[in-house]
């Protein structure tokens, strides 16, 4: 089925609390009760040089090193590019963050904030008690237990006091923005794809041209608007091997599991009517929508309440970032990479393609990872 993917770079990917709060859902779980005992500091890092310094505070590289390891720990993808200098640059910018978001958290969203670490920790150790090379790779990087726990409660501390802002207002303005993500639509399509990827290797193959994809679009659409069999056509011209067996049909499907063009056009396209071809990283689609059911705001379920929160929630995060972060004037002093290196702006590690995306995990914050890739 068509997923959506991640093609930001990680440029963008890595910056704010939505990105960070991913990076949990390795270890969320279920259960649990509130230990209260966790620190939002990690421990033993206070010496070594100092690779950042604000009007708070400072981080050493030892601190910064823990920071990164447990990172990849629970975003293991991403290890081949955590070295580059502007990915780690941006990581200490949103560790710093996360240190100051969690010292503004009020008692009760640190309670809260422990309660879910205390659940997610679960998970955790079920894992590092089922898998030995990850517990062998937590004891290769000295990560403790403790560690973890930090970790998540930084992430935790900040994503709970973001909601704690959030007002009914904040979510009504929210959902207007997202109602195509929500609305439930039965859609045919046929996918003229301009490139294909090696599942093994991961290296795109162009198929067509761009031109070439568009030309077959617009004939298959001509086809089916001369009465052309959706069966027919979708087996002799679609590459979404998810539906191009069942006439291009996709039933009961939200919005949110498509790429953004996808998704927009399956909102806005008039019920019954074959659109133009509409363009995404896949290619070509050529879409009738047969069905769609909006959802108001209190017809959401609580997981769809929570992206909406996550989404609210993520403005007051923006806001954060270009309001009070200048005022700690924040200072990163890490070591320069050797000429040429690390300055390219490489792509963010991508999910398994097809046109579902998955909701950004805004939705995992208040659930677990978006609140908020």
């Amino acid at each position: 089925m068509f997923h959506r993917t991640s093609k930001s770079t990680w440029r963008r990917s890595a910056l704010l609390v939505l990105a960070a709060v991913l990076v949990m859902t390795m270890l969320a779980a279920c259960g649990g009760g509130s230990k209260g005992g966790h620190s939002l500091q990690f421990k033993n890092v206070s010496k070594g040089e100092v690779v950042a310094t604000f009007k708070d505070g400072k981080v050493t590289q030892d601190e910064l090193k823990k920071y990164l390891d447990v990172y990849v720990m629970a975003q293991p993808a991403y290890e081949s590019i955590v070295e580059i200098p502007q990915f780690q640059e941006m990581l200490l910018e949103q560790y710093v963050s996360f240190k100051l978001l969690s010292g503004q958290a009020s008692e009760a969203s640190l309670k809260e904030a422990r309660k879910q670490v205390d659940e997610q920790l679960i998970g955790f150790k079920e894992l590092k008690g089922s898998d030995k090379s990850f517990a062998d790779e937590l004891k290769k990087k000295k990560i403790s237990d403790a560690d973890i726990a930090t970790f998540l409660l930084l992430n935790s501390a900040a994503v709970v006091h973001m909601n704690s802002l959030v007002t009914d207002e904040d979510m009504a303005k929210a959902f207007e923005t997202m109602k195509a993500d929500f609305a439930v639509s039965d859609v045919r399509h046929i996918l003229i794809q301009t490139t294909e990827t090696d599942p093994a290797t991961q290296e795109k193959k162009e198929l067509r041209t761009e031109a070439e994809a568009l030309a077959i679009a617009k004939d298959v659409k001509a086809k089916l608007e001369a009465g052309g069999d959706w069966d027919a056509l979708a087996k002799q011209y679609s590459d979404d091997g998810g539906s191009k067996e069942n006439g291009g049909l996709y039933e009961g499907k939200a919005g949110s599991e498509w790429v953004e063009p996808f998704k927009i056009a399956t909102y806005e396209q008039e019920i019954g009517v074959i659109g133009e071809p509409v363009k995404t990283d896949f290619g070509y689609h050529v879409i009738k929508v047969e069905k769609r059911e909006d959802k108001t705001l209190d017809k959401l379920t609580e997981a769809e309440k929570n992206q909406v929160k996550g989404a609210a929630a993520y403005t007051y995060m923006e806001k954060f970032m270009k309001d009070e972060m200048p005022k700690q004037e924040l200072k990163i002093t890490l070591p320069k990479s050797e000429e040429g290196e690390g300055t390219g702006e490489g792509e963010a590690p991508e999910g398994s393609g097809t046109p579902s995306e998955t909701p950004a995990d805004g939705d995992s914050a208040a659930n677990d990872e978006k609140a908020a890739e």
